[in-house]
């Protein structure tokens, strides 16, 4: 077996101590858990201090020692239908979970990698493994060191100290809701959902016009049925390295949230490189929620439809907010411009038919520290290389960046200026030289026409 592959708690290699006594096994030696698993969810848990209870079993079982849980009961007990849950949902979700070695024979995921790029899962398969990464039954993630910041499970939702709770109240919602419709067997016919690693093909050049660009104007973030690239198209995730979910309310931490089905994309990606992008297919949007930060939460439950369509995009832009940006533009700063450019365009031409749109903002730009001018042109750039149309979304209405790039992109389009043209002066724009001044501005003057 390989060091890179995820042990399942199915597999006859994932042992430890039966530290409870809960099997009539007579041995000091470690055993399999999942024999341990079994007792700990048979019969299923009918009540919220029986379920939490059983996850700490589980995690002191496995690691020694239990999560805190208080948010996560305060949700069952407060915000959801526990009694309904527990006599209709969860004996359900139990049921999938205890069928993973057939669903899994193997006993293992394999990763994503460049020689073998493509995953296809069943609904049931997801859900199996959606239901174990809430149970917290999967070990650490081959790739990585730090468990916390790179959980492979969900008890980062448990915890009442949590940094954004509304957000978290929105992705607990759409975790409960998706286990409903896995019970009730809503999702148990479908085409599959698909990871892809896509790596960067030879980039174009072009010197046609750029593609059409339409701009959006929100009057905060959100993630909704409109914004995601329906029906033919495709929506950016402006992703970490480390793909997935998390505690706050980061644009791609709220459109995985809203997504319980591309959960286990974590668990078979490894650090995206600087040539990678994963594409996840079929993902249905649970919930819908806006906002930024503590103020983020939920705003509706959508109604189950068909998501065969949905793409998302998760490609990583460059950490720049190390960087001092009064003393340099770390975004013109060498090959950043080309590397910003080629992971745009591997995710934007990966559509098999090519996507008739991307949907994308201000990736890279929040906790990264891009530079939002520069980052805007090389998305329209990649896309016009892709030959999609970009759909610009501009999270708060009234700002002036959004006058700003509607006023530069008519300039281009009139002009004809080219993706060459643009990629020419953004290469020639010194990183020194360019601190305070507008992108758009310095195409303008060095194609010719001023501000």
């Amino acid at each position: 077996m390989s060091s890179s592959q995820l042990i399942l708690p199915s597999s006859s290699l994932s042992l430890c101590h039966d530290r409870f006594s809960l099997t009539d096994t007579d041995t000091d030696d470690p055993i399999p858990f999942w024999l341990i698993l079994g007792k700990i969810l048979t019969p299923a848990p009918q009540s919220t201090s029986q379920l939490l209870d059983a996850l700490n079993t589980i995690s002191v079982t496995l690691r020694g020692h239990s999560h805190p849980h208080a948010f996560l009961r305060r949700f069952l007990d407060v915000d959801w239908d526990a009694e309904s849950f527990f006599r209709r949902t969860w004996p359900a979700c139990i049921t999938i979970a205890l069928e993973m070695p057939l669903l899994f024979p193997s006993g293992y995921l394999e990763p994503l990698t460049a020689e073998r790029p493509t995953q296809t899962y069943t609904s049931r398969q997801i859900a199996c493994l959606v239901i174990h990464q809430f149970l917290c039954t999967l070990p650490k993630l081959p790739w990585t060191s730090d468990a916390e910041e790179n959980s492979q499970d969900l008890h980062i939702w448990y915890d009442d100290e949590q940094p954004h709770p509304g957000a978290v109240r929105a992705y607990l919602t759409a975790l409960f809701t998706f286990f409903e419709r896995v019970a009730s067997g809503e999702l148990s016919s479908d085409d599959g959902i698909t990871f892809t690693l896509h790596c960067a093909p030879d980039l174009p050049i072009s010197n046609d016009p750029l593609y059409p660009l339409r701009m959006m104007e929100l009057d905060k973030p959100a993630v909704n049925s409109s914004l995601i690239g329906l029906p033919s198209g495709a929506c950016v995730i402006s992703a970490n390295r480390h793909i997935g979910f998390g505690r706050t309310a980061s644009q791609e931490e709220m459109h995985v949230g809203c997504t319980p089905q591309s959960f286990p994309a974590k668990l078979v990606t490894p650090p995206l490189g600087d040539s990678q992008v994963l594409v996840v297919r079929g993902c249905a949007l649970v919930v819908e929620m806006s906002g930024y930060g503590r103020d983020a939460g939920l705003t509706c439950i959508v109604p189950e439809s068909q998501w065969r369509q949905r793409t998302m995009l998760f490609m990583d832009a460059l950490e720049l907010d190390g960087y001092n940006t009064t003393a340099v533009t770390p975004d013109l700063l060498p090959g950043n411009v080309d590397r910003e450019l080629t992971k745009a365009y591997t995710a934007f031409s990966s559509g098999r038919p090519p996507y008739v749109n991307v949907v994308t903002g201000h990736w890279g730009c929040r906790a990264f520290g891009g530079n939002r001018e520069i980052k805007s042109l090389i998305q329209w750039c990649a896309a016009s290389l892709a030959g999609v149309e970009l759909d610009f979304v501009c999270e708060l209405r009234g700002d002036p960046f959004a006058d700003k790039f509607r006023r530069f992109s008519l300039d281009a389009q009139s002009r004809r200026w080219s993706v060459s043209d643009i990629l020419s002066v953004l290469r020639s724009m010194d990183p020194v030289e360019a601190v305070g001044r507008s992108a758009f501005d310095f195409v303008r003057e060095a194609l010719g026409q001023d501000s």
